[in-house]
């Protein structure tokens, strides 16, 4: 899960001994060096300190002793060292379209079992968190053996208030009302991490691309909803309120009649979202999916962009980017969702874009299209798995 696993003890009061217990482990789980001896030459350290390193990684089983690497003339045989990544376990709890998924997942990011529930659109409180806790129960009996669940982390659209483990709204559950998840951290004895959606996509991209770490990062999301997420050097920006980014829900048709699903009429969302124009693209296309993943795959060698109901998307979706790059001047922009996976459309979206912007920005700015659903996964993970190896990575010895 975490290849920087070196700088893990960074923002924490540590001892050299702990950073070079974290270098060994790293060690063990990017390089071909999987023995005391190899490790010890590759990492310049002593091998009395490599050995007490390993008898501790061992003794908290998070390295596994193999078989020996055969006997040379001297010495004892080398032993093959293993890491076990199903020491620590997490689940994810996330949204795409109307379901709710739930992963489980390991240390090196291996997603050892799923389940999906698709939720009505007039479901209530109770209906979703029983929904949510089903997930959960499903996927803790599928824990490995000897396995720690260290967590759950949920990543979900709408307002989250991340510090009360409270669901305030979505959109696409009108009935949703607050809904408080702190029962579930009680029942399953582990912590519970609340995320709004986007961020843990947006933290995922930062960590697998250490450019954008550099200045501004935009992430426009353009799917079944669309939404945003922004961070700057590094760091994504959050607001108290739970909301931050909420493109899809600026009123760009003031006098329009159309209902958005947060209430109000005339957004983003009711113009291009993908829930709201889904119909007009089955008049042509009636085996158009839902599901965002689906969707995808179905739109990526379709021309869309001759549709009159795209083309008309694209009229709003340009001015609203271009306005959101004028509030943050970003250094890139990251287009993120189905629509962008074609590339017809994308390529129309970024001439638009590049139009309507000040000729002065436009070298100043990046637009690159970026794919996958890893983010409410596997990057709302990383800080729960940080927390929980930090410790096992503190050395109890004194050499």
């Amino acid at each position: 899960m975490l290849f920087n696993i070196d700088t893990i003890h960074e923002g924490s009061r540590y001892r050299i001994k702990d950073q070079e217990k974290a270098k060994v482990f790293q060690s063990l789980c990017i390089s071909e060096a999987n023995t005391r001896k190899a490790i010890a030459h590759s990492l310049k350290l002593r091998p009395i300190t490599v050995s007490k390193v390993i008898q501790e990684l061992v003794e908290d089983r998070l390295v596994f002793e193999g078989k020996a690497k055969g006997r040379s003339s001297k010495g004892r045989p080398e032993i093959r060292l293993v890491p076990n990544y199903h020491r620590l376990s997490s689940i994810a709890v996330y949204v795409l379209s109307r379901e709710i998924k739930g992963a489980l997942v390991s240390l090196n990011e291996e997603i050892l079992k799923t389940q999906s529930i698709l939720i009505p659109e007039d479901a209530d409180n109770a209906y979703i968190e029983g929904k949510i806790r089903s997930i959960v129960v499903f996927l803790t009996g599928k824990l490995p053996e000897g396995s720690q669940l260290i967590g759950i982390v949920t990543s979900l659209p709408g307002t989250v208030n991340a510090g009360q483990d409270n669901w305030i709204s979505s959109a696409r559950w009108p009935q949703l009302d607050n809904l408080c998840l702190t029962s579930l951290a009680v029942e399953f004895g582990i912590p519970l991490v609340m995320r709004r959606g986007l961020d843990p996509e947006l933290e995922f991209l930062l960590v697998k691309n250490p450019q954008y770490r550099q200045g501004g990062t935009l992430l426009f999301h353009w799917g079944y909803g669309i939404g945003s997420a922004f961070a700057l050097d590094g760091k994504v920006l959050k607001s108290s309120l739970g909301r931050f980014g909420e493109v899809g829900h600026w009123q760009v048709s003031p006098a329009s009649d159309k209902q958005c699903n947060c209430g109000f009429k005339g957004c983003l969302e009711t113009e291009a979202a993908l829930w709201a124009i889904l119909e007009e693209i089955k008049e042509v296309y009636p085996d158009a999916p839902e599901d965002e993943p689906e969707f995808t795959d179905f739109i990526r060698n379709i021309n869309l962009v001759n549709l009159g109901v795209v083309k008309k998307a694209l009229g709003f979706i340009i001015p609203a980017l271009t306005n959101l790059y004028k509030t943050f001047y970003p250094d890139r922009i990251l287009l993120f969702g189905p629509f962008t996976e074609n590339e017809s459309i994308a390529a129309m979206l970024k001439n638009g874009f590049t139009e309507m912007v000040p000729e002065y920005a436009r070298q100043s700015v990046e637009l690159k299209v970026v794919s996958g659903f890893q983010g409410a996964v596997l990057g709302s993970l990383y800080p729960l798995f940080k927390e929980a190896l930090r410790p096992l990575l503190k050395t109890r010895a004194n050499v």
